[in-house]
């Protein structure tokens, strides 16, 4: 990740003041006590690899004097400017050893160095000689190259833990105080190579031209025979849909793959590179031996040097979707799609090509593409100091691949991935949460490494899978917001490339999806809000919204789904008439007018409180791991619901309503996110706005995308507001966060007639809402004391009798009640 200097993070928007201002915590300082908890500092040493640039810029001088920190040499010898071995004035105070191995309490404090000028100017330094040329090949990645006054960047030396082992050795980090370079590239450790490989590299540079598919194939055998980590890849369940097949990297051509087939999966960046596909016309002639060498030249690189690969692993199938499945079948691509999840969970191995951005580019470090890096070394106080090729975070994390929605899934769901990045190869799996890393350094290659990672942090995909003990929604709420931040070339792929992750959450929830919301808890996720800029999903030809505006795959943009207690005040309406609530959906068909039955089905569950979150969970005796929001009997003993209307997208419910609400286009900043605080007079993100009440009291408030707001604006500006299209839906009941404890009461049996207000009140010694600490209404008005004092509403747009989502909020129950909302039957599209 690049930082940002101080100077830039410290600039203001052209926006009021209210509205850019930052309610997010500061950055916790480092810990100066000595020692700390081994918590603390893995908690720590996650916050150093996403930091940004040092604060302070060190004094500038034409000669500058030696570092005072930590670490100093007072006393260094000075040799001969022509020795290999030689330091400037500057770096032969530094004494490098001690931060190779510092403790933990050096991590984050800085060293300055120099000028970036003096490093550039320091022709016989050993370690200047280092970082320069590092940071000159760094600048030359921007086209054009940023124009830098090397006189007035300035660079500091720190120490950061290595993230293959974080209490070992350390690395070196070099920063500028400009953000010019990102600091993924100017990374420096201890070389350490394998004691018996009879290689002294003695400051000699090392240039690794081809993936080391030994190595790779060490790390793959190891994970199969248990000999990886603590953990072991549960057993192959489920099976392979009909009509799978694989390439057959001996006989060099497409074959039927047999239910047990063990076989290599390959995730990739399509691009719309042309070449070789499989389609109804060709699929027959595909099946002949040889024939994919035959047509070798018509295959795109990276499959090409995919199938090289996984025969020089010693492996015999490989599934590619492009050659795998019948392209122009809708069948059977629908079919495969469906599947995802079980492709790349049954596979071997995925091999992910991270370094490319299309089908052609090829694997780094294979017979089509060379690798181009050459590893710097150099001689620094007796010790091999090595350039560090780039990290997992910004090989991996950064990449294109990494980008796209398609290789989301394929990511999520493999067991053991080998990554193929472009300056190096990664192995991931899930018997442990570090990774290895190609290179003859012993530590990073996993051959000097403990059986059993010494990490206790997330793995490569953070805590993004599935596990026991997570509460489904917070799951789902993870996977979803890291998937919607993802690219897709065809606006129409948004369900498609989401379907193995649906499948794989299927269980948590006992439940299938509409329209990418799990039916078993739609009530809560209806309440999914805009993380930064959301604009509508669009069909590419007609330009018409795809997808209900209900659901966030009819938005492009990132989203943050409903993490709250919610009580839900809809009730579905299905085709018969009749109606039902979303508790119903979850009891046993049997239950649902039975009160004993309901009784007895709520009796086979346990509850309990997730401290992180202060979520409930309910969990079944006999399945103590599985945590669910509400109570959810097996999809076959109840009934299935809520469901669309026939032949459209429309969710059809009743709620109340009202429009006797004004809506204040002034951002509202208590409840602003990130991206509200980029908002200027002319370009808007995502907007908190005021809900104000007739007499102009704040009631809530309400999250809309920066588009509806212009829309809001100029129909204001032009005198074209229609006040009769706009409506508020009631949809729950909730509570303020600041509302920590959880009420005895059940909250699904509280009555809300007992609980509202209808004389309006005066709390003349509550705050007015008017400061950042805000909770979303007046709280001199409305009682903010109340327990359960919340309604989540949405802002809709009536259309010809159909309504559309505009946005969500919240606004306090006595607010709603005295603006006499009314019941009616909603059709959501």
């Amino acid at each position: 990740m690049s930082g940002t200097p101080e100077d830039e993070r410290e600039q203001t928007s052209a926006y009021p003041s209210h509205a850019t201002q930052s309610l997010g915590p500061n950055a916790s300082s480092p810990p100066n006590e000595p020692s700390m908890t081994r918590t603390e500092a893995l908690e720590l040493c996650w916050k150093i690899l996403q930091r940004a640039p040092p604060k302070k810029k060190p004094k500038i001088d034409s000669d500058p004097e030696p570092p005072l920190q930590s670490g100093r040499i007072d006393n260094p010898p000075v040799l001969d400017s022509q020795d290999s071995g030689y330091l400037c004035k500057i770096c032969r105070h530094i004494d490098f050893s001690y931060l190779i191995k510092s403790p933990l309490e050096q991590v984050m404090k800085e060293i300055p160095l120099a000028s970036l000028e003096w490093i550039f100017m320091s022709k016989n330094c050993a370690f200047c000689c280092l970082v320069s040329p590092i940071i000159q090949s760094a600048l030359e990645k921007y086209h054009p190259a940023p124009l830098v006054n090397a006189a007035s960047v300035t660079c500091t030396l720190q120490t950061v833990p290595m993230d293959t082992d974080w209490f070992g050795a350390r690395e070196l980090v070099v920063y500028l105080s400009e953000n010019i370079v990102d600091f993924q590239d100017t990374r420096f450790y201890h070389f350490t190579p394998a004691p018996n490989g009879g290689v002294t590299h003695g400051g000699r540079a090392i240039k690794i031209q081809s993936i080391d598919h030994q190595l790779a194939r060490s790390w793959y055998m190891n994970c199969l025979e248990g000999k990886c980590g603590s953990k072991r890849i549960p057993a192959r369940t489920g099976s392979l849909p009909n009509g799978f097949r694989v390439i057959d990297v001996q006989r060099n051509c497409i074959v039927e793959a047999e239910p047990t087939c063990h076989y290599v999966a390959l995730s990739y960046v399509w691009g719309g590179a042309e070449g070789l596909e499989n389609t109804q016309q060709n699929r027959i002639s595909l099946e002949k031996e040889g024939i994919l060498q035959e047509k070798a030249y018509e295959i795109p690189n990276t499959i090409k040097d995919t199938i090289e690969l996984t025969a020089s692993m010693g492996l015999r199938y490989l599934w590619v979707d492009r050659l795998c499945i019948v392209q122009d079948d809708r069948n059977d691509t629908a079919c495969q799609i469906a599947a995802m999840d079980q492709i790349y969970s049954l596979a071997s191995l995925t091999i992910a090509a991270v370094s490319g951005d299309c089908a052609n580019s090829g694997l780094s470090g294979s017979t089509t593409r060379p690798r181009l890096y050459i590893q710097p070394i150099a001689q620094v106080q007796g010790m091999d100091l090595a350039h560090r090729p780039r990290a997992f975070e910004g090989a991996v994390n950064q990449s294109v691949w990494n980008s796209r929605a398609w290789t989301f899934q394929e990511r999520v769901m493999s067991y053991r991935t080998l990554f193929i990045a472009e300056q190096r190869c990664f192995y991931a799996c899930q018997c442990r949460s570090d990774v290895f890393v190609e290179g003859l350094d012993v530590i990073e290659n996993g051959s000097g490494r403990k059986l059993d990672g010494r990490v206790e942090l997330d793995g490569p995909m953070g805590n993004l899978m599935p596990s026991l003990k997570s509460i489904n929604i917070l799951t789902y709420g993870r996977l979803v917001r890291a998937y919607t931040s993802r690219r897709l070339s065809y606006p129409t792929d948004i369900l498609n490339a989401f379907k193995g992750i649906e499948a794989l959450l299927h269980p948590l929830f006992r439940s299938d999806f509409l329209y990418g919301l799990p039916r078993s808890e739609i009530d809560s996720q209806l309440l999914w809000q805009p993380e930064y800029s959301l604009t509508r999903r669009r069909d590419l030809l007609s330009g018409l919204p795809i997808f209900p505006s209900w659901s966030w795959a009819g938005w492009v943009g990132q989203v943050d789904c409903n993490r709250f207690e919610t009580v839900s005040r809809i009730e579905w309406v299905e085709a018969s008439g009749e109606h039902f609530t979303a508790q119903q959906f979850c009891y046993p068909v049997t239950a649902t007018t039975d009160i004993e039955k309901r009784l007895n089905f709520r009796l086979e569950w346990r509850s309990g409180l997730d401290k992180e979150s202060g979520l409930p969970y309910y969990f079944e005796k006999q399945n103590p791991d599985d945590w669910f929001l509400h109570p959810t009997a097996a999809e076959e003993v109840r009934n299935t619901g809520p469901n669309v209307e026939d032949m459209t997208n429309h969710l059809v419910f009743e709620a109340e309503t009202t429009g006797n609400f004004n809506i204040h286009l002034v951002h509202y900043m208590p409840m602003s996110r990130r991206a509200s605080q980029r908002c200027t007079e002319d370009s808007h993100e995502l907007c908190p706005l005021g809900v104000l009440t007739p007499e102009g009291h704040l009631a809530g408030y309400l999250q809309i995308p920066g588009e509806i707001f212009n829309r809001f604006r100029n129909d204001l500006e032009n005198g074209t507001w229609p006040s009769d299209t706009y409506d508020f839906i009631l949809i729950s009941r909730g509570k303020l966060s600041v509302q920590e404890e959880r009420d005895e009461v059940n909250p699904e049996s509280m009555i809300d007639a007992e609980a509202i207000t209808m004389e309006k009140a005066y709390f003349a010694d509550r705050p007015q809402d008017s400061g950042l600490q805000g909770l979303g209404f007046d709280q001199q008005r409305y009682d903010a004391e109340k327990p359960w004092c919340i309604y989540n509403i949405m802002l809709v747009e009536i259309k010809d009798g159909i309504t559309y989502r505009l946005g969500v909020g919240k606004i306090h129950i006595d607010a709603w009640a005295q603006a006499h909302p009314k019941k009616r039957i909603i059709k959501l599209g």
